[in-house]
């Protein structure tokens, strides 16, 4: 079938785009017509146009546009549309376009015609375009074929037509005498037997039919053809085989089943479904969907081959299943093109066509009367057991185990256990029924392998999984009879039989042997699978795995299997591959579900066949195969799945599985800082060096401890594990020690080797291990013999312990917490501190007595607090705001303060000229002090009243009181006078006043004296008289008259007395007194004014009245008066606000002036307001606490802000000092020179000591050896190990041995050193259980490769740094792009045990950097500065520089950087050439894989140029390495050369993208890399760190990588800005001592170093300012700091030694006691200090203890791996042959060649153009293919090299020169050996020659062969490979001896 169905239907459809030859184009249209319609697809309404686009080409809109369809034949009626308007340049689209068809002459149609469309399109009805097209007119009952709508065939399908009636009636006939009831249920039952009758039925009464077979039309189902409907088919007796299946399906859907219709190349039959199912589309072309469905037992569909119910000779009874039989196995034997689904069909709208309406029909005849009807049995029943049926969901649960055993998975396809490849070691088996087969062997029956059996014909293919369906039946009848007889029946002849058992046999004895597990399995059931939908090639997956052995039977020479009766396994490989890659997730089957004679493999099957059922082609093969199945990691596998009982037993392992601690561990009592006191050194060996973070380590994996130590870059890691293994094994422990790769073993076991142990140490890392030479070591430690145990071992040890606490007597005294809350070196620090200012305060001794830490911080806080005071006040006298008096202060205080001052000095200043204007204006001539100010402020506020100024009054100066009383007297009487005016004049007129008032007074005593008459009538009379001038008469009376006149009277005596006023009274009131007359309230007014004015000139002393008197009255000034007035209102407030006292300038002739400056001086000082505020307040409280002399102290000028804490110190720790001295002995006797002395002698106790620990060990361990010479049994451990020894282990496995001398092992190598594979390998589990299991770079090791092998062990300790690499698959395959890797790291067993929260111990001392800048910044930036760095004597310098050359980032293409990796080839050339440079090692470190491959390249090339220094290279201890930030880890060089490689790329973009250094645990990487230099780093970069841009990424790799940039350009500088270093405030001795040494006149810098280790005192050399001269150590913080007196006295000041320090040791006591002394000793050694040398020597050798018993002896060599498996390149079929010359797929063509080149290269050019063309299905090459495909591919290969005429291409990356690797293919794939370059070729010789040392040229050549899978070498293979050996020869790889046999060079 040409193109696969999807699902919706699919048409055969004519694309048009149509063009118009009128108006030049300006409309067009395009759209979709149908190549064809008849009457089916018309009543299933498939339209004849889908859709019309009419397009308007030109610039203008078109108006009025329609479109007319019409129809030739008319067999649609005329369309018409109108469109209207279409914009310029846009369209207009018609869909749906409805066209009425003609039904009826679509249904008359009986033959094939040709119509026409004729499309129209109009503008105002005028037509602008035309279009014509054909569309063929099939005939009624024509099927279009599989290629157009192949589902159409369902219309044919007509189950209501009258004509299938009879056929019904008929079944029910049969149904009734098969099951008693005649009815057709369909679905209803819910029971597939039901189906299958009703299948059958149908079936037998169509053979009544006695229908003829006629054979279809070639090529029918693509082409189609014309369709017998089904009434027809009845009708004529006859039909095709569609024409049958079309008939089956219509009588099967007339009774509600669920047909389908079959099509296989050249033939179509029926099927049904059992169930009420349908598929998901109606067509399907999957064959696999249909394999899964008709499973036997499983059956979900029925297939009928329906040619079977044609008329025929032979009856046959049971017709129905044997066409049931044919129907199935056409599925296995025939093309499969599609089934088609009717039910789906109709649901998708596709119908029956109905019937023509003139026919009608009665019914048909049937057979006739005399033809019996044939008898049809009832078919056969189904199984239907594993219908529907999976395993049940019972798996094991997913417990960390599991997780583990997956992860050791090996899902490559390397794994037989994925791809399964048919090889010698896999042997194919007949099979009947799988199920018996299993069922048997789980009884325990044997079975013999035979060969293959004469009668069978077919040939027989090598290497082929055998296509055994054609032959199933002849298969199933052998193996069914052989297996009666317990005998299998293979594919293979007697001879190749037998050769393949044999090596099966061996293979399988070996694996057992070797690694102790069972890899022989025989596997039922393939998977076949594919990697993806668009993957070719099958894949085949074993299933259920059956362990068995095959066992030689002698007695008739042929073997047997049987099963191991071990647990069968489901194939997990292939269940973990399918759930973590394909997302099936299938359970139930781990373990498998088992039936009652052992696994129920039916139930398997069906459970994986319903799993993949989702999946195209995947399917199960029931094939039966013997194998070796097995993978990298099988063993470690192996062991956890099989052992997982007894391997979670161990508690670390628990743990790990739990997720937390499932175990109390003991609190490790041992730290650094208790070791000196707490340890007992008799029951510990530590024959190295070690530091007292590492003691504590080594002390606790002594006591038993399970931790994790971590281990930072140069913290001596390895030495710590090697005094780890030996205090183990000094207390008859057993260790083992694991690590992943070899170079970390070989580092401890060369370390073990110099301390003489290596004989009781066995080496196993790889499961390669050399059993000679493991057997040779065993012997080694046999031949040991006893060693002696030191006498004075003991006496020894209690020498160093009394050393050990003397030496920290001292430090402990000296920096001991006294009651006073100080140690002696804090109160002697604080003395010299402040020694200058010694006896400046005096304060009682009686203080200081037994004085409590309490009343000293109170004394010290109040001092201090009085400093802080007066440090602001400064002297007293100069303070400005001394005036103020305030104790309190706040922020709004100080805020008002300094505002009013402000406003107030502006407002001084303004006065003051006010003040010039005023008293000028007033004739005032005097100072201005503040009285006058004063007064004139006064007088300013006096002249502002209301009145005239009476200036005559101020001058009468000596009279003014007496003249004032004058006048305010007249005052008074002249208010009183003209209050009695105004009172009468209420009443009576002014005319009263013209009345005699004293008369009429007279005249009313006489009435009032008269008697009565008369009385009446003269006061009558007076009435009347005052009537007269009343106002209202009525109001006077005789009662009020008497009151009147008094009135009267008294106005009458005031106005006298008022106008007889004296001359020089009224002269002074000129203007304003006017006798009786006068205004008095103006008077009063001026008289009040005046004396205001007189008061105010009265304040100022000297003040003229008399003279200002003058201008008073004239001055105007009135804003200057108010300016003043204000300002002084103001100043009054402000003084009392702030207690102020300014009356130091009040009697000032300028006071404003200076009121002015002072208020100035206050608001420029307000921020001293709190100052002012907090003296005032310290200073009372000071003299409360009776510290008063301190206070008196400042007062007289002894002390000061600055010294006043300084002197009250150095009186008070002068004091405390003497007293803790004379109160502790350990002080009071103290002599540096004996110190001196005893740090001498225990250094010398230490080396001795040393050297008894290593003699005590070995004693100890050789005493366990037993003793040699005697006779021992042939079955006794020690006999059967010399048997071994001797036989060289012939016949003997390592692993058996060891099996068999568990307890001899153990004494003779308690120690043993192996990798976690090679621990699963050669220990069982069941061995003795080591005490300790130590693992050494953890971080990355994964988990599940340790849980086995901590298993092994009692406790664990775990060795990494997990700020260091994780373990990781980055680089892992060459396809990678390291841009856009999202690889993520592995857990690693470090990071899981510090989850579990394990205990842990940290070592802290790094030494493997010669200079500290070369670990300071990783220091800093992840081991937050906690690693303890010993600066180095040109610590002054940075080591890491960078160097930025000029080029650029090749991104995108190579991902090259070519400018640094030359820079950094030319500096290692450089570095070589030069004789004092080269020897430094060096190591190259690069960002990535390429720029490693680059700089390797280059520097081989270099090498070519200069031989002689590859040479030097090759010879020297540490060659150059190159390697990339995912392998360096563990390495180490005195200079690094860094190549970022990364930068900007040629447009100057940078990318944010660093590969590995962008994922989560990039800067691990980092760390990693950062940390390998001894001596010196040197950073190639063309990037910048100001070029990466963090707020483009997240990373913490990049952020570190741009900080260590910066770092190399800044040097240390960048990193100690921002260091935690701690640094105090207060300077100790050592500051005082630096100081001292400073006055001598040399440069001094203090606490050297940028880790929490300090040199304390460095002296600058005076000649070479980079360098210090002499170092000193002291005994304050830093030696406190140091845990031990080893640390403190022997091991930094050895490594200081080490790092070209010359040190000198000051003792803090003899200082205080004598300074001169102890300068003059420093002055002595600064002069004898021996001058540097350019580079300081490198540290001594460790000293190497062995005996003559312990000659070491040379690892063996192992051989190196070239083979690598041939990767080929995934392309599959890009196109057909056509499509290759199509130039639009040059690109493609390209891109397929890139990705050959990609994955093949280095790759014959024959071989890849032959690739290419097969992937364009080009078989034959010519000149035009050739030249199409140079163009595309040109360039894709950077380079070609040539051999003979041979031409291989090249990657960019490789190099033909230091290519090392050959590639091996599977027989699918294999290379002709004229298709593999001759580098690859001698690389293949190169393993042989390693492998076989030497052999002659025709071996050779034989032996290379088959290295490519070639077991002959003839023809061109042999001229092939001799031309390589030639070549090989001349190029001088490999040496021909005399003997003519060829070996390596």
């Amino acid at each position: 079938m040409t193109a696969p169905h999807a699902s919706c239907s699919v048409f055969l459809i004519k694309k048009i785009i149509i063009g118009g030859v009128k108006v030049d184009n300006i409309v067009t249209v395009g759209g979709h017509i149908n190549a064809s319609i008849n009457f089916a697809m018309q009543q299933n309404y498939v339209p004849v146009i889908r859709s019309l686009v009419v397009n308007n080409n030109s610039e203008e809109a078109l108006e009025n546009i329609g479109l007319k369809i019409t129809f030739e034949p008319e067999f649609a009626k005329e369309f018409t549309y109108h469109i209207g308007s279409i914009p310029a340049k846009s369209s207009a689209e018609i869909s749906p376009v409805r066209i009425s068809t003609n039904t009826d002459l679509l249904f008359s149609l009986t033959e094939k015609m040709v119509g026409n469309i004729t499309i129209e399109v109009l503008q105002n009805g005028e037509n602008i375009f035309t279009y014509q097209n054909t569309i063929e007119l099939l005939a009624c009952d024509q099927w279009s074929g599989l290629n157009i709508m192949p589902e159409m065939i369902a219309a044919f399908v007509t189950p209501n037509h009258p004509a299938l009636s009879p056929v019904i009636h008929d079944a029910s006939t049969f149904l009734k005498k098969w099951k008693g009831d005649p009815s057709f249920t369909g679905y209803q039952t819910n029971n597939p037997n039901n189906v299958k009758l009703q299948m059958a039925a149908i079936f037998a009464a169509l053979v009544q039919q006695k229908i003829v077979y006629n054979d279809p039309p070639a090529s029918y189902e693509i082409i189609g053809q014309r369709i017998r409907l089904p009434h027809k088919v009845l009708k004529q007796k006859m039909g095709t085989c569609l024409d049958l299946a079309v008939l089956y399906a219509a009588c099967l859907e007339a009774v509600g089943l669920h047909p389908l219709l079959f099509f296989m190349t050249g033939h179509a039959f029926c099927g049904c479904w059992l169930e009420n199912e349908t598929f998901a589309d109606c067509c399907v072309d999957d064959v696999s969907a249909i394999e899964k469905r008709i499973a036997e037992n499983a059956e979900e569909m029925l297939l009928v081959e329906c040619t079977d119910f044609v008329d025929s000779n032979v009856h046959d009874v049971e017709r129905f299943d044997h066409a049931m039989k044919h129907g199935k196995d056409h599925i296995s034997n025939m093309e499969f093109q599609c089934v088609i689904d009717i039910i789906r069909t109709r649901g998708s709208g596709i119908r029956p066509i109905p019937l023509r309406p003139e026919q009608t029909y009665s019914g048909l005849q049937l057979a006739e009367e005399s033809d019996k009807p044939k008898e049809m049995l009832a078919p056969s029943e189904l199984n239907s057991s594993l219908l529907g049926k999976v395993a049940e969901g019972n798996d094991k649960p997913v417990t960390k185990m599991r997780i583990w055993e997956r992860k050791l998975l090996d899902f490559s396809l390397r794994n037989s256990l994925l791809n399964f490849r048919v090889t010698k070691n896999t042997m194919q088996l007949m099979t009947a029924d799988l199920g018996k087969l299993e069922d048997e062997l789980a009884s325990g029956s044997d079975f013999r392998i035979m060969e293959i059996p004469t009668e069978w014909t077919v040939s027989t293919r090598d290497a082929k999984i055998f296509a055994i369906e054609n032959e199933k039946d002849l298969v199933t009848n052998i193996a069914e009879n052989e297996f009666k007889n317990n005998r299998i029946r293979t594919f293979l002849n007697e001879a190749d039989l037998d050769t393949a058992l044999k090596s099966l046999y061996r293979s399988a004895k070996v694996s057992m042997e070797e690694n102790g597990s069972n890899t022989l399995f025989l596997a039922l059931g393939l998977l076949r699978w594919y990697e993806s939908d668009l993957s070719e090639k099958p894949r085949y997956a074993p299933l259920v795995l059956i362990p068995i052995d095959i066992v030689r039977n002698t007695r008739n020479k042929g073997y047997i299997i049987r099963s191991r009766q071990e647990e069968t396994q489901i194939n997990v490989t292939l269940l973990e591959y399918l759930r973590q890659d394909h997302g099936i997730s299938i359970t139930g089957l781990d373990p498998l579900p088992l039936d009652e004679h052992g696994i129920d493999l039916p139930l398997v099957f069906n459970t994986i066949r319903q799993a993949v059922m989702g999946k195209k082609r995947w399917n199960i093969e029931e094939y039966a195969f013997i194998g070796l199945f097995s993978f990298s990691q099988f063993v470690m596998w192996n062991d956890l799945r099989n052992r997982s009982e007894e391997i979670s037993q161990n508690k670390v392992v628990s743990s790990l599985m739990a997720g937390s601690l499932t175990y109390a561990p003991e609190d490790i009592s041992i730290t650094p800082e208790n070791i000196d006191s707490d340890l007992d050194l008799e029951n510990m060996a530590v024959p190295m060096s070690a530091d007292s973070s590492q003691l504590a380590a080594i002390a606790a994996a002594g006591s038993g401890q399970s931790f994790v130590l971590h281990g930072p870059p140069g913290t001596g890691k390895s030495q710590t594990i090697t005094n780890m293994i030996a205090n183990a094994l000094y207390n008859d422990k057993s260790v083992l020690f694991v690590a992943e790769k070899m170079a970390a073993l070989n580092v401890v076991q060369k370390r073990l080797a110099n301390l003489g142990l290596d004989p009781f140490c066995l080496e196993l890392h790889s499961n390669k291990t050399n059993k000679t030479t493991v057997l040779a070591e065993l012997d080694k430690a046999l031949e040991v013999g006893k060693i002696k145990s030191p006498e004075e071992y003991s006496a020894e040890a209690a020498r160093l312990k009394a050393q050990k606490a003397q030496l920290n007597d001292t430090i402990t005294a000296l920096h001991e917490k006294r009651n006073c809350g100080v140690t002696l070196y804090e109160a002697i620090s604080a003395y010299e501190r402040s020694i200058s200012e010694k006896d400046k305060i005096s304060v009682s001794k009686d203080i200081f007595t037994n004085i409590a830490k309490e009343t000293l911080d109170r004394f010290s806080d109040l001092v201090h607090r009085y400093s802080i005071a007066i440090a602001e006040t400064g002297d007293f006298a100069d303070f400005p705001l001394k005036d103020i008096g305030i104790t309190s202060y706040s922020m709004e205080q100080r805020d008002k303060f300094h505002t009013e001052a402000a406003d107030l000095a502006q407002k001084a200043t303004a006065s003051s000229q006010c003040a010039q204007t005023l008293a000028q204006a007033y004739s005032y001539s005097g100072d201005l002090d503040k009285t006058a100010v004063k007064m004139l402020s006064h007088i300013y506020k006096a002249s502002t009243a209301d009145g005239e100024l009476l200036d005559g009054l101020l001058c009468c100066t000596p009279h003014y009181d007496i003249t004032l009383q004058k006048i305010k007297d007249t005052l008074a009487i002249g208010k009183e006078y003209t209050a009695l005016c105004t009172d009468i004049l209420s009443h009576f007129e002014k005319s009263i006043f013209d009345l005699p008032a004293s008369e009429s007074k007279m005249l009313y005593k006489q009435a009032e004296q008269s008697w009565f008459l008369p009385k009446a009538m003269k006061l009558g009379k007076l009435v009347k008289s005052l009537k007269l001038h009343a106002k209202d008469p009525a109001s006077v009376t005789k009662a009020n008259l008497g009151e009147i006149l008094d009135k009267l009277c008294t106005i009458s005596e005031k106005k006298d007395f008022l106008r007889s006023l004296p001359s020089d009274v009224t002269a002074l009131l000129t203007g304003i007194y006017m006798n009786e007359q006068t205004d008095w309230n103006a008077l009063e007014k001026a008289v009040s004014k005046t004396d205001s004015i007189m008061n105010a000139i009265k304040q100022k002393a000297g003040a003229d009245p008399a003279q200002m008197a003058q201008t008073i009255g004239k001055a105007n000034c009135t804003s200057e008066g108010q300016a003043l007035s204000s300002f002084l209102e103001k100043l009054s407030a402000f003084e009392d606000s702030f207690s102020a006292n300014m009356t130091a300038i009040e009697a000032s002739a300028d006071w404003l002036g200076l009121s002015a400056e002072k208020l100035n001086t206050y608001a420029e000082n307000a921020d001293k307001l709190r100052y002012a505020a907090q003296f005032n307040s310290v200073d009372k409280e000071l003299s409360d606490n009776g510290l008063s002399g301190v206070s008196e102290s400042y007062r007289t000028g002894n002390v000061d802000s600055e010294n006043v804490e300084k002197a009250f110190s150095c009186t008070l720790n002068y004091q405390l000092a003497l007293m803790i001295i004379n109160s502790d002995k350990r002080l009071s006797q103290f002599s540096s020179n004996s110190a001196n002395d005893l740090i001498t002698q225990f250094k010398d106790t230490l080396d001795k000591f040393s050297r008894l620990t290593i003699q005590e060990l070995l004693a100890r361990l050789s005493a366990k050896i037993p003793a040699q010479g005697s006779a021992c049994a042939s079955t006794s451990e020690m006999g059967i190990l010399k048997r071994a020894i001797k036989s060289n282990g012939r016949m003997m496995s390592l692993r058996s041995l060891f099996d068999k001398i568990p307890n001899l092992l153990r004494k003779l190598c308690p120690c043993m050193l192996m990798s976690p594979i090679s621990v699963a390998q050669y220990i069982d589990p069941s061995f003795p259980k080591f005490d300790l299991v130590i693992f050494d770079e953890a971080s990355q090791l994964p988990t599940a490769e340790a849980a086995g092998t901590i298993a092994r062990g009692e406790n664990v300790v775990i060795v990494g740094d997990p700020k260091q690499l994780p373990p990781t698959n980055f680089f892992s395959s060459n396809r990678i792009d390291e841009e856009n890797s999202e690889k993520e790291d592995l857990e690693s067993l470090l990071d899981d045990c510090l989850a579990i929260s394990m205990p842990q111990q940290y070592l802290k001392w790094h030494y493997r950097s010669r200079h500290e800048s070369l670990i300071a910044y990783s220091n800093m930036k992840y081991y937050d500065n906690k690693l303890l760095t010993f600066p180095s004597h040109n610590d002054l310098i940075s080591k890491v520089s960078i160097i930025h050359p000029e080029g650029h980032y090749d991104k995108g293409r190579t991902k090259q950087n070519k400018a640094e990796a030359r820079a950094v080839v030319d500096e290692i050339i450089r570095r070589m050439s030069d004789e004092k440079l080269r020897n430094d090692s060096i190591g190259v470190v690069t960002f990535s894989s390429v720029q490693q491959n680059l700089i390797d390249d280059m520097l081989c090339e270099e090498w070519a140029n200069h031989p002689e220094l590859e040479e030097l290279d090759r010879k020297s201890p540490e060659p150059v390495f190159i390697k990339n930030l995912e392998n360096v880890q563990g390495d180490e060089r005195d200079v690094i050369l860094f190549s970022v490689g990364y930068g900007p790329d040629e447009k100057g973009q940078v990318s944010m993208n660093f590969g590995p250094l962008n994922r989560d645990g990039g800067w691990r990487r980092l760390n990693v890399a950062i940390s390998r230099a001894r001596k010196a780093m040197i950073v190639y970069s063309v990037l910048r760190p100001e070029q990466i841009d963090l707020s483009r990424t997240r990373s913490e790799g990049v952020a570190g990588l741009k900080g260590f940039l910066e770092f190399a350009e800044r040097g240390k500088l960048a990193v100690t800005a921002h260091s935690t270093t701690k640094s105090t405030s207060d300077s100790t001795v050592t500051e005082c001592i630096a100081k001292a040494i400073k006055e001598l006149g040399y440069g001094v810098k203090c606490n050297i170093g940028s880790s929490e280790f300090k040199v304390d005192i460095g002296i600058i050399d005076p000649d070479n300012e980079k360098e210090y001269l002499l170092g000193i150590l002291l005994d304050g913080e830093n030696t406190l700091h140091s845990s031990t007196a080893q640390d403190r006295f022997i091991l930094q000041p050895s490594v200081l030694n080490g790092l070209g320090w010359n040190i000198l040791r000051v003792w803090t006591l003899d200082w205080f006691d004598d300074k001169d002394r102890v300068l003059g000793n420093i002055k002595a050694a600064i002069d004898s200090a021996p001058k540097h040398e350019a580079e300081t020597a490198p540290p001594s050798k460790p000293a190497v203890y062995s005996t003559s018993q312990f000659e070491r002896e040379e690892a063996s060599a192992l051989t190196s791996a070239f083979a690598q498996p041939y990767v080929t390149a995934d392309i599959g079929i890009m196109g057909t042959s056509d499509d290759f010359y199509k130039p639009e797929n040059k690109q493609k063509i390209r891109e397929t060649a890139e990705k050959i080149i990609a994955a093949e290269a280095p790759i014959s050019e024959k071989l890849f153009m032959r690739k290419v063309f097969t992937a364009w299905g080009i078989t034959r090459s010519g000149s035009r293919v050739e030249s199409v495909f140079a163009d595309a591919a040109q360039g894709v290969s950077p380079f070609a090299t040539a051999d003979e005429n041979r031409v291989f291409l090249w990657k960019e990356g490789q190099s033909p020169e230091s290519y090392s690797i050959y590639r091996t293919s599977d027989d699918t794939n294999k290379r002709s050996m004229e298709d593999i370059p001759s580098e690859e070729i001698i690389n293949a010789v190169k393993e042989v020659l390693c492998q076989q040392i030497s052999l002659s040229e025709t071996d050779l050549v034989r032996e290379t062969a088959k290295k490519f899978g070639y077991t002959r070498a003839v023809g061109i293979t042999e001229s092939v490979i001799s031309y390589t050996l030639k070549k090989a020869l001349t190029a001088g790889l490999i040496k021909k001896s005399e003997s003519g046999n060829i070996s390596a060079k």
